[in-house]
């Protein structure tokens, strides 16, 4: 792990909130940022909204932060899930506001990458990417930490947003060193299982984990492919969580 306690925002600017009611029907609007404290990371947005019409109900929506190589990507495919969770359905002409998530935090491989929030909608392909916001600061995992004077432990860092913006970036915040390293999640038996424990495991709704446990048991991981609701993208992104 890079060792440092790492926090950003983005500040989206009141023309760039008018602009994504206008372009996004489902939108992440003002300050969004995360603050990762050893193996978690609290992930902070001002306002999650639908602006489809009124009764016009969103599928299952999540709120997930991956790791890319260029901070251009934010193919999936081509990236590393760091955080994930689910936040339900959103009637139309609604919003949710001041939304704080602290969730497990999987730290990539080993080198440079670049962080990018996504609101993501379930739909009949799977979950799709309704907006995004990428984080200009790099993240360097497996960084030594470097020890320091005790007057010289502050990293000043000068974060700036992904989406464009015409307001002011954020002022810089503060993060300090810290050593202790991840400790890796403990795999979900989805034979054995509660329900709440299995819609615990980031990537699966309440939807999905229920019929998980209607079909259950399985003999192979493999298996979860017969079940309503589960891809194999889905399945190759949270078989690392998940057991028999």
């Amino acid at each position: 792990m890079s060792a440092l306690s790492t926090t950003e925002i983005i500040t989206m600017s009141a023309i760039q909130a008018a602009n994504n009611v206008l372009s996004q029907e489902i939108a992440l609007l003002g300050n969004c940022g995360y603050d990762i404290q050893d193996n978690r990371i609290v992930i902070n947005i001002a306002e999650i909204s639908n602006h489809r019409p009124q009764g016009d109900i969103s599928g299952t929506l999540a709120i997930e932060l991956w790791a890319f190589k260029t901070p251009q990507a934010t193919d999936t495919s081509e990236g590393h899930l760091l955080a994930a969770t689910t936040i339900g359905e959103l009637y139309g002409e609604h919003y949710l506001s001041n939304c704080r998530y602290d969730l497990i935090f999987q730290e990539p491989p080993a080198g440079k990458w670049y962080f990018a929030l996504l609101l993501r909608e379930w739909t009949a392909d799977g979950y799709t990417t309704r907006d995004q916001i990428i984080f200009s600061l790099p993240y360097t995992a497996n960084k030594p930490a470097i020890i320091r004077s005790e007057s010289d432990n502050i990293i000043n860092v000068d974060f700036t947003a992904g989406k464009e913006t015409s307001g002011k970036a954020a002022e810089p915040v503060k993060a300090t060193t810290k050593t202790k390293a991840p400790e890796a999640p403990k795999a979900v038996s989805l034979n054995e299982a509660a329900l709440e424990e299995i819609k615990a495991v980031k990537g699966i709704s309440k939807n999905l984990a229920e019929n998980i446990v209607s079909t259950r048991p399985f003999s192979s991981l493999d298996e979860l492919l017969k079940v309503k609701g589960m891809g194999e993208k889905l399945l190759a992104r949270i078989r690392a969580y998940i057991s028999l």
